[in-house]
């Protein structure tokens, strides 16, 4: 099994890094990438305050930068090699919304809730 590090939520106040398994292809449309680059958002900063639920073992860090590791077979914008930046929202690149630049309401990541 192979891993890598991550920073892992533990309790309200407690973060460790951690060795953890590294993300495999399962769609066709992943992208794996070496994060380089990483920082705390907001939303981390209310689990790890305690001011939200989280589960233990979640990992922190979502917005980063990077460099393509790997891809699935259906992706056709990245290839291995490419520098990438990661911001908070996830999307799908490929709906109305977000091919009029309004990834923030993508309606195909997470079905039924706006904004992903």
């Amino acid at each position: 099994m192979a891993t890598m590090r991550a920073v892992v939520y533990e309790k309200p106040f407690k973060v460790s890094v951690q060795r953890v398994q590294r993300p495999a292809i399962v769609h066709p449309d992943d992208v794996i990438v070496k994060v380089t680059t990483t920082c705390i958002c907001g939303s981390d900063l209310h689990m790890y305050e305690g001011r939200v639920a989280a589960q233990t073992g979640i990992i922190f860090g979502h917005e980063n930068m990077g460099i393509v590791d790997e891809v699935g077979n259906a992706v056709t914008l990245l290839n291995k090699g490419d520098r990438v930046v990661m911001p908070f929202n996830v999307a799908c690149g490929r709906c109305l919304n977000c091919e009029e630049g309004k990834s923030a309401f993508c309606t195909h990541v997470n079905p039924g809730y706006v904004g992903g």
